[in-house]
C-alpha cells in the first residue's frame, strides 16, 4: 500500500484554503474602512475642538463658507484623508465678522443609516463631492 495523498485530497484542500483566505481578505477589507471611518470621526472632533478654541478666542467661529477656507494658522489644520473623501464646513448665523453655529461633514465608507440632510440646516448643502453621512455641530 502507498502512502502519500491523492490528487482528489490535494485538490479539496487547496479549495478549502483557497475559499477561506477569500473570505478573510473580505472580511480585513471592511476592518481598514471602518478604521479610516474611525478616523475621519477623529479628525472632525479635532477640528471642532479647534473650532471651540477659536469661539473662545475671538467670540465667534470662523466666517468660511467652506472646508478649506476655514483653516486658520495657529487653530485649525488639515487632517490627511486616504482617500478623496472631503470634509464639509458650513457656517451659520453669522454677522459680519464672525457666525454663531457650524456644522461640520464628512462622508463615511461603511454607512449603516440613511445619508444625512443636516448640511442643509446651516444654510448650505455638504457639496458637489460629499455625501453627508456623519455630521458634529454647534449648538
Amino acid at each position: 500500500m502507498k502512502k502519500g495523498f491523492t490528487l482528489i485530497e490535494l485538490l479539496v484542500t487547496i479549495s478549502i484554503i483557497a475559499i477561506l483566505t477569500g473570505f478573510s481578505l473580505v472580511a480585513f477589507n471592511g476592518t481598514k474602512a471602518s478604521a479610516r471611518d474611525g478616523k475621519r470621526k477623529a479628525d472632525l472632533l479635532s477640528i471642532h475642538s479647534a473650532l471651540e478654541i477659536y469661539r473662545a478666542d475671538f467670540g465667534g467661529y470662523p466666517l468660511a463658507t467652506n472646508y478649506p477656507t476655514v483653516l486658520q494658522p495657529n487653530y485649525i489644520t488639515a487632517p490627511t484623508d486616504t482617500s478623496p473623501r472631503l470634509y464639509s464646513y458650513k457656517p451659520g448665523t453669522c454677522g459680519t465678522s464672525y457666525c454663531g453655529t457650524y456644522v461640520l461633514c464628512a462622508g463615511l465608507e461603511l454607512v449603516t443609516t440613511p445619508a444625512d440632510t443636516v448640511c442643509t440646516t446651516a444654510g448650505a448643502s455638504c457639496g458637489t463631492n460629499i455625501t453627508c453621512t456623519y455630521h458634529i455641530s454647534n449648538p
